[in-house]
């Protein structure tokens, strides 16, 4: 705990058990009514207190929010994998310490058996850049890609947004598993060692 001094009273900060801070005033006059507005001063203090850590909660936060880490170091930071609208759902996709010299595809696929390349995806190769189901992360694309792309940025890093559905095709992810998949552009389409493969469901 902490005080600082006050002309009238001095200023308490405790923090409890759940990390929450709580600011109260003790009171040094003799006089009840002094004693009275101290309280009113305590109980306001404390209600803000539990109410504004709430409030500054970043907008992207969920329960479901996942963090995978690859062989490399390579890690997907997915903001919502549980629960996803089947009709249109928009997620962020996060990635940091990727190898800048290989390209990457982000989407929705079929989930994949250990080792074999996830197939189909929806959105597919989005040579147009229209879609909007999938995104290629590249720093070398191409002469034809090079306004389809987005580039990592500094330390491998990249951050895309896609929109997603139930549906890739025929398949209906909500009878069989499907998952965010991070996977090396069909330039390197045989190297498995980028991927990343992070199951969602559909409500």
């Amino acid at each position: 705990m902490t005080e600082q001094s006050s002309r009238f009273f001095p200023i308490h900060r405790w923090e409890d058990a759940d990390g929450v801070y709580f600011i109260g005033r003790t009171v040094v006059s003799y006089s009840f009514h002094n004693m009275r507005i101290a309280g009113i001063v305590i109980s306001l203090l404390g209600v803000f207190a539990l109410t504004f850590p709430l409030m500054s909660q970043p907008a992207y936060a969920d329960s479901s929010r996942v963090k995978v880490k690859g062989d490399y170091g390579q890690q997907v930071v997915i903001s919502k994998t549980e629960n996803l609208d089947p009709v249109k759902h928009r997620i962020v996709v996060r990635g940091f310490k990727f190898d800048p010299r290989v390209g990457v595809y982000v989407g929705l696929c079929l989930g994949p058996a250990e080792g074999a390349k996830p197939t189909p995806c929806g959105g597919g190769v989005d040579l147009q850049g229209e879609s909007g189901s999938s995104a290629w992360i590249s720093s070398n694309p191409p002469p034809y890609a090079r306004n389809l792309v987005t580039p990592f940025t500094k330390k491998g890093r990249f951050s895309v947004g896609i929109t997603i559905s139930s549906k890739i095709g025929d398949i209906d992810c909500r009878l069989v598993q499907c998952a965010i998949a991070v996977r090396a552009d069909h330039t390197r389409s045989g190297d498995r060692s980028h991927d990343l493969i992070i199951p969602v469901n559909f409500r």
